[in-house]
């Protein structure tokens, strides 16, 4: 759901900005919201849950 919302958003924003889709800005959107979402989020919530697994581990010792 992610990727789509940042192509509508660049498509918008190129439309306001300039008066016409600028496709550049939404192609490389898309491709931002890919990464993001494939590989940038799944590991960072490996890393907070990592980090919050030997939190608890400290305090149950």
């Amino acid at each position: 759901m992610v990727i789509p919302t940042y192509g509508v958003v660049a498509f918008i924003m190129g439309y306001i900005i300039e008066g016409k889709p600028v496709w550049n800005l939404v192609i490389s959107s898309i491709i931002a919201g890919f990464l993001l979402v494939v590989f940038i989020l799944p590991r960072m919530e490996k890393k907070r849950l990592e980090k919050q697994k030997t939190q608890n581990s400290l305090e149950d010792n």
